[in-house]
Protein backbone atom coordinates (compact mmCIF):
# COMPACT_ATOMS: atom_id res chain seq x y z
CA UNK A 1 0.00 0.00 0.00
CA UNK A 2 3.01 2.37 0.76
CA UNK A 3 4.46 1.33 -2.94
CA UNK A 4 5.19 4.09 -5.33
CA UNK A 5 4.02 4.47 -8.45
CA UNK A 6 4.00 6.32 -12.04
CA UNK A 7 3.72 10.50 -11.16
CA UNK A 8 5.03 9.98 -7.76
CA UNK A 9 7.14 12.62 -6.35
CA UNK A 10 10.83 11.54 -4.82
CA UNK A 11 11.85 13.58 -1.38
CA UNK A 12 14.54 15.41 -4.11
CA UNK A 13 11.90 16.88 -5.86
CA UNK A 14 12.14 14.13 -9.36
CA UNK A 15 9.51 12.56 -10.72
CA UNK A 16 8.89 8.38 -11.57
CA UNK A 17 7.94 7.46 -14.59
CA UNK A 18 7.72 3.95 -16.29
CA UNK A 19 7.68 2.41 -12.79
CA UNK A 20 7.10 -1.36 -12.88
CA UNK A 21 7.23 -2.15 -8.78
CA UNK A 22 3.73 -3.57 -8.18
CA UNK A 23 3.73 -5.77 -11.40
CA UNK A 24 7.61 -7.13 -10.29
CA UNK A 25 6.14 -7.59 -6.64
CA UNK A 26 2.96 -9.62 -7.24
CA UNK A 27 4.51 -11.57 -9.67
CA UNK A 28 7.32 -12.22 -7.45
CA UNK A 29 4.96 -13.05 -4.54
CA UNK A 30 3.30 -15.72 -6.81
CA UNK A 31 6.22 -17.29 -8.07
CA UNK A 32 7.32 -18.17 -4.60
CA UNK A 33 3.83 -19.05 -3.46
CA UNK A 34 4.42 -16.84 -0.04
CA UNK A 35 1.51 -17.21 1.21
CA UNK A 36 1.75 -21.16 1.20
CA UNK A 37 5.22 -20.62 2.86
CA UNK A 38 4.32 -18.40 5.13
CA UNK A 39 1.83 -21.21 6.40
CA UNK A 40 4.55 -23.99 6.55
CA UNK A 41 7.12 -21.49 8.31
CA UNK A 42 4.09 -20.83 11.06
CA UNK A 43 3.39 -24.37 11.43
CA UNK A 44 7.63 -25.29 11.57
CA UNK A 45 7.97 -23.11 13.87
CA UNK A 46 5.03 -23.73 15.98
CA UNK A 47 6.51 -28.02 16.50
CA UNK A 48 9.85 -27.06 16.60
CA UNK A 49 11.35 -25.23 20.00
CA UNK A 50 14.98 -24.62 18.80
CA UNK A 51 15.45 -24.77 15.34
CA UNK A 52 13.02 -21.65 13.67
CA UNK A 53 12.51 -20.14 10.15
CA UNK A 54 11.73 -16.95 8.81
CA UNK A 55 10.73 -15.31 5.54
CA UNK A 56 11.02 -11.85 3.94
CA UNK A 57 10.05 -9.98 0.70
CA UNK A 58 11.73 -6.60 -0.02
CA UNK A 59 11.78 -4.51 -2.76
CA UNK A 60 14.13 -2.26 -4.37
CA UNK A 61 14.29 0.88 -5.97
CA UNK A 62 17.55 1.73 -7.65
CA UNK A 63 18.98 5.18 -9.49
CA UNK A 64 21.26 4.60 -12.51
CA UNK A 65 23.12 7.32 -13.03
CA UNK A 66 25.70 9.15 -10.82
CA UNK A 67 24.75 11.53 -8.27
CA UNK A 68 27.68 14.45 -9.53
CA UNK A 69 26.71 15.19 -12.98
CA UNK A 70 29.86 15.31 -14.55
CA UNK A 71 30.90 12.02 -13.94
CA UNK A 72 27.96 10.99 -16.42
CA UNK A 73 30.27 10.88 -19.42
CA UNK A 74 32.23 8.38 -21.48
CA UNK A 75 34.31 7.53 -24.11
CA UNK A 76 35.18 4.73 -26.58
CA UNK A 77 37.62 4.18 -29.25
CA UNK A 78 36.70 2.35 -32.61
CA UNK A 79 38.97 1.01 -35.00
CA UNK A 80 38.29 -0.88 -38.37
CA UNK A 81 40.95 -2.99 -39.96
CA UNK A 82 40.91 -4.42 -43.72
CA UNK A 83 40.67 -8.03 -42.67
CA UNK A 84 37.31 -6.78 -41.19
CA UNK A 85 38.08 -7.21 -37.51
CA UNK A 86 37.38 -4.89 -34.71
CA UNK A 87 39.32 -3.70 -32.12
CA UNK A 88 37.22 -1.54 -29.40
CA UNK A 89 38.77 0.03 -26.48
CA UNK A 90 37.00 2.47 -24.15
CA UNK A 91 37.16 3.93 -20.16
CA UNK A 92 35.28 1.02 -18.31
CA UNK A 93 36.83 -1.50 -16.38
CA UNK A 94 36.06 -5.29 -16.67
CA UNK A 95 36.36 -7.16 -13.11
CA UNK A 96 34.04 -10.12 -13.62
CA UNK A 97 30.61 -7.94 -14.64
CA UNK A 98 30.51 -9.02 -18.02
CA UNK A 99 31.25 -5.37 -19.30
CA UNK A 100 33.59 -5.85 -21.93
CA UNK A 101 31.07 -8.95 -23.38
CA UNK A 102 28.16 -6.42 -24.02
CA UNK A 103 30.08 -3.53 -25.38
CA UNK A 104 31.48 -6.23 -28.03
CA UNK A 105 28.27 -7.01 -28.60
CA UNK A 106 26.96 -3.48 -29.05
CA UNK A 107 29.80 -3.15 -31.68
CA UNK A 108 29.02 -6.67 -33.36
CA UNK A 109 25.19 -5.11 -33.99
CA UNK A 110 25.86 -2.06 -34.86
CA UNK A 111 28.49 -3.62 -37.89
CA UNK A 112 26.27 -6.19 -38.47
CA UNK A 113 29.09 -8.81 -37.94
CA UNK A 114 29.93 -12.19 -35.90
CA UNK A 115 31.26 -11.52 -32.08
CA UNK A 116 34.21 -13.33 -32.98
CA UNK A 117 35.26 -9.93 -35.39
CA UNK A 118 35.59 -7.63 -32.25
CA UNK A 119 38.20 -7.58 -30.03
CA UNK A 120 38.21 -5.67 -27.08
CA UNK A 121 41.62 -3.49 -25.98
CA UNK A 122 42.70 -3.17 -22.60
CA UNK A 123 41.48 0.09 -20.58
CA UNK A 124 44.16 2.34 -20.95
CA UNK A 125 44.09 5.93 -20.43
CA UNK A 126 46.33 6.29 -23.61
CA UNK A 127 43.28 5.80 -25.33
CA UNK A 128 40.57 7.02 -23.80
CA UNK A 129 41.49 9.55 -21.32
CA UNK A 130 39.42 11.19 -17.83
CA UNK A 131 37.32 8.17 -17.69
CA UNK A 132 34.27 8.08 -14.86
CA UNK A 133 34.79 5.09 -12.29
CA UNK A 134 33.47 2.19 -13.64
CA UNK A 135 30.67 1.99 -11.04
CA UNK A 136 27.06 3.26 -9.79
CA UNK A 137 25.77 0.13 -12.05
CA UNK A 138 26.17 2.41 -15.04
CA UNK A 139 28.86 1.41 -17.35
CA UNK A 140 27.34 -0.19 -19.91
CA UNK A 141 24.70 2.18 -20.49
CA UNK A 142 27.81 4.82 -20.59
CA UNK A 143 30.26 3.00 -22.20
CA UNK A 144 27.72 0.61 -24.81
CA UNK A 145 26.73 4.10 -25.61
CA UNK A 146 29.97 5.60 -26.52
CA UNK A 147 31.01 2.48 -28.28
CA UNK A 148 27.91 2.86 -30.56
CA UNK A 149 28.80 6.64 -31.44
CA UNK A 150 32.23 6.07 -32.84
CA UNK A 151 30.52 2.75 -34.62
CA UNK A 152 27.90 5.26 -36.13
CA UNK A 153 30.46 7.33 -37.04
CA UNK A 154 32.80 4.85 -39.31
CA UNK A 155 29.12 3.58 -40.25
CA UNK A 156 28.04 7.19 -41.83
CA UNK A 157 31.52 6.94 -43.72
CA UNK A 158 31.21 3.81 -45.23
CA UNK A 159 27.43 4.35 -46.17
CA UNK A 160 28.33 6.14 -49.73
CA UNK A 161 30.47 3.01 -50.48
CA UNK A 162 28.09 0.45 -49.42
CA UNK A 163 25.64 2.87 -51.73
CA UNK A 164 27.53 2.63 -54.71
CA UNK A 165 28.18 -1.59 -54.98
CA UNK A 166 26.93 -4.99 -53.51
CA UNK A 167 29.48 -6.05 -51.39
CA UNK A 168 29.02 -9.39 -50.29
CA UNK A 169 31.09 -9.51 -46.92
CA UNK A 170 31.98 -6.83 -44.45
CA UNK A 171 35.65 -7.12 -45.12
CA UNK A 172 34.80 -6.69 -48.83
CA UNK A 173 33.24 -3.18 -47.60
CA UNK A 174 36.34 -2.45 -45.49
CA UNK A 175 38.42 -2.92 -47.89
CA UNK A 176 36.59 -0.80 -50.46
CA UNK A 177 36.37 1.89 -48.06
CA UNK A 178 39.87 1.79 -47.17
CA UNK A 179 40.99 1.91 -51.51
CA UNK A 180 38.97 5.11 -51.49
CA UNK A 181 40.43 6.51 -48.29
CA UNK A 182 37.60 6.33 -45.58
CA UNK A 183 38.93 7.05 -42.25
CA UNK A 184 38.15 3.68 -40.17
CA UNK A 185 38.67 4.70 -36.83
CA UNK A 186 36.68 7.11 -34.82
CA UNK A 187 36.26 8.19 -31.05
CA UNK A 188 33.01 8.10 -29.89
CA UNK A 189 31.54 10.02 -26.77
CA UNK A 190 28.31 9.77 -24.55
CA UNK A 191 26.79 12.48 -22.32
CA UNK A 192 23.80 10.87 -19.88
CA UNK A 193 21.02 12.99 -20.94
CA UNK A 194 18.27 14.64 -18.62
CA UNK A 195 20.17 14.93 -15.38
CA UNK A 196 20.94 17.53 -12.83
CA UNK A 197 21.02 17.58 -8.79
CA UNK A 198 21.40 21.23 -7.12
CA UNK A 199 23.73 19.99 -3.88
CA UNK A 200 23.21 23.23 -2.28
CA UNK A 201 19.64 23.04 -2.05
CA UNK A 202 18.93 19.13 -2.10
CA UNK A 203 16.54 19.33 -5.52
CA UNK A 204 16.92 18.04 -8.81
CA UNK A 205 16.80 15.36 -11.40
CA UNK A 206 20.12 13.02 -10.15
CA UNK A 207 18.85 9.83 -12.45
CA UNK A 208 18.28 8.81 -15.69
CA UNK A 209 15.88 6.58 -15.11
CA UNK A 210 15.28 3.71 -11.69
CA UNK A 211 15.71 -0.30 -11.94
CA UNK A 212 13.11 -2.32 -9.91
CA UNK A 213 13.14 -5.37 -8.25
CA UNK A 214 12.16 -7.26 -5.12
CA UNK A 215 13.46 -10.26 -3.43
CA UNK A 216 11.99 -13.88 -1.31
CA UNK A 217 13.89 -15.39 0.86
CA UNK A 218 13.34 -17.89 3.67
CA UNK A 219 16.12 -19.07 5.79
CA UNK A 220 16.40 -21.42 9.09
CA UNK A 221 18.47 -20.47 12.17
CA UNK A 222 19.75 -23.16 15.18
CA UNK A 223 18.87 -20.83 18.02
CA UNK A 224 21.42 -22.73 20.07
CA UNK A 225 24.25 -22.83 17.46
CA UNK A 226 23.84 -19.80 15.58
CA UNK A 227 23.91 -21.91 12.90
CA UNK A 228 21.76 -20.43 9.79
CA UNK A 229 21.31 -21.80 6.02
CA UNK A 230 19.11 -20.24 3.36
CA UNK A 231 16.52 -22.82 2.36
CA UNK A 232 15.51 -20.62 -1.07
CA UNK A 233 15.71 -17.02 -2.19
CA UNK A 234 13.74 -15.89 -5.52
CA UNK A 235 14.98 -12.69 -7.14
CA UNK A 236 13.28 -10.76 -10.16
CA UNK A 237 14.83 -7.82 -11.22
CA UNK A 238 13.25 -5.50 -14.53
CA UNK A 239 16.34 -5.33 -16.47
CA UNK A 240 14.46 -3.85 -19.95
CA UNK A 241 15.75 -5.47 -22.64
CA UNK A 242 18.74 -7.38 -21.80
CA UNK A 243 21.98 -7.19 -23.62
CA UNK A 244 23.32 -10.81 -22.56
CA UNK A 245 20.55 -12.43 -19.92
CA UNK A 246 23.03 -15.27 -19.40
CA UNK A 247 25.31 -12.48 -18.06
CA UNK A 248 22.66 -10.74 -16.27
CA UNK A 249 20.89 -13.69 -14.64
CA UNK A 250 23.89 -13.65 -12.13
Amino acid sequence: MNFMGDGSILHYGQQIQDCTLRRLWDELKKSCNFLKVRSEVDEFNLHNRWKKRGIAMVPTKFGISFTTKFMNQAGALVQVYTDGTVLVTHGGVEMGQGLHTKVAQIAASAFEIPLSLVFISETSTDKVPNASPTAASASSDMYGAAVLDACNKIKSRMEPIAFKKQHSSFEELVLACYFERIDLSAHGFHIVPDIGFDWSTGKGHPYRYFMYGAVFAEVEIDTLTGDLHTRAADVILDLGFSINPAIDVG
